[in-house]
């Protein structure tokens, strides 16, 4: 079977419009798009305090750490 990578690039095209307009037919729906709109939204910013609230925490973490490395090399030096 041979694989044109020219017919491949437009074959990929081809899904990734329809992946487009079925995702835009999805969410523009008349009967269920506002709800939908609305569970996309909130999901999205629930993942962004998700995301924000982590790395929060990993910041606190490697900044204890530091103070904790710091503190052991301090006592190290005085003896």
């Amino acid at each position: 079977m041979n694989h044109d990578p020219g017919n491949m690039s437009r074959i990929n095209w081809i899904l990734g419009g329809v992946a487009l307009g079925a995702m835009a037919m999805f969410l523009l729906d008349p009967d269920k798009g506002r709800r939908r709109r609305a569970l996309a939204r909130d999901k999205m910013y629930s993942a962004t305090v998700r995301t924000g609230k982590r790395i929060d925490a990993k910041s606190r973490d490697l900044a204890n750490r530091a103070k904790g490395l710091r503190a052991e090399a301090r006592h190290m030096w005085s003896g």
